[in-house]
């Protein structure tokens, strides 16, 4: 498929693991444009993922952009799309599937280390009610095309025994000592039984164990899926969301959760995580004529729920990332203020994660 463009620029390198993402020439749409295609080598190996589940994957975002060029009075913001084409595993040689989309300059990638301020969340946040309010609106045949199951399948593939030891391990030695709390200390001990196939299970069907209605869910609705603008003054502008590989049915929350605990520190996520659940629900009551799908009651109770398996998410997964940059770095005040940065995000969220299992 590569081979059938020019290529101008890998430019998905180390930006996730389920695509490979080409900047390509293409004068028909204007010039450089996003070349993405399903499958990735290295998560082949280490996650064991087939050609089934890319396709499962790949086939869900093509569909989701249609869902989105169908609803633009939703004013979403995403890249305009040029081509789609779903992964077919039925034949021989496997037709591998493509998005073609438009490239957006001028956007800074954000990384697990980075934070955003709560103001530069809003629009974010607003969009993310926005997206939601499509799945009332679908009809039954474009309903069923959307997983109910992502949470426990995605999630219970990704978090085997072998893969929790690899990701908690880092948090042996220095990493620990680096925690300037007990409680934090205590809950990376509980790390492993947040992640299992039975919260999963649980968590997936949470709509239908707790009647909280579902909503049409991003999914993976971490600040890097969505495409920020550094201004001048060093401020971020929210410019588009991408990567919609995993929409699924569930609990809006589920975004919700995943978005604050990845995007904002530990200070500014429990000073205005409630705030910004209230910006959410009034924009998604403004977006569904008046009526939302659930109580503010029930989204704060929800959000309490999947803060739990997010929460743990970061702190599993992300220690590796954040120690590879570390090392990285020049030792001096440069080096220990991006370590005591992340460590800050770290302990408010163990220290969470752990007040929350013992309410």
């Amino acid at each position: 498929m590569v081979a059938e463009f020019k290529v101008v620029e890998d430019v998905g390198t180390g930006k996730g693991m389920l695509s490979c993402v080409k900047l390509i020439f293409e004068e028909q749409y204007g010039g450089n444009v996003i070349l993405k295609i399903p499958g990735c080598d290295s998560s082949r190996e280490r996650f064991l993922i087939d050609d089934i589940m890319f396709s499962r994957l790949h086939n869900t975002e093509v569909d989701s952009y249609t869902f989105l060029q169908q609803h633009p009075d939703k004013n979403i913001s995403y890249p305009k799309i040029y081509e789609l084409e779903k992964m077919d595993t039925t034949v021989e040689p496997i037709k591998q599937g493509h998005i073609i989309m438009e490239y957006m300059s001028g956007i800074t990638h954000l990384y697990c280390y980075d934070s955003l301020k709560p103001n530069e969340l809003e629009e974010a946040v607003k969009n993310l009610a926005r997206f939601h309010s499509i799945g009332q609106e679908l009809t039954k045949v474009e309903a069923d095309v959307v997983p109910r199951d992502f949470v426990k399948s995605w999630f219970t593939k990704l978090f085997t025994q072998s893969n929790k030891d690899l990701f908690i391990g880092n948090w042996k030695g220095e990493m620990t000592n680096w925690l300037s709390s007990e409680v934090a200390k205590e809950a990376v001990g509980e790390l492993h039984g947040l992640l299992t196939p039975e919260i999963f299970t649980k968590l997936n069907d949470d709509c239908q164990i707790t009647g909280v209605q579902e909503v049409l869910c991003h999914g993976d609705y971490s600040f890097h899926n969505l495409l920020y603008q550094k201004l001048s003054d060093g401020t971020f502008k929210f410019k588009a969301i991408v990567d919609f590989q995993s929409v699924n049915w569930g609990n809006a929350a589920q975004d919700l959760s995943r978005l604050f605990v990845t995007a904002l520190s530990g200070k500014d996520r429990r000073d205005s995580e409630e705030r910004l659940l209230k910006v959410y629900y009034d924009e998604l009551i403004e977006v569904s004529n008046g009526k939302a799908p659930f109580t503010w009651d029930q989204l704060k109770q929800s959000y309490i729920r999947f803060f739990q398996l997010h929460g743990a998410i970061v702190c599993a997964v992300t220690p590796g990332l954040f120690l590879q940059y570390l090392q990285k770095k020049a030792e001096g005040v440069g080096k220990d203020e991006f370590r005591n940065k992340m460590m800050e995000k770290y302990v408010a969220l163990l220290e969470d994660l752990h007040r929350n299992l013992k309410a």
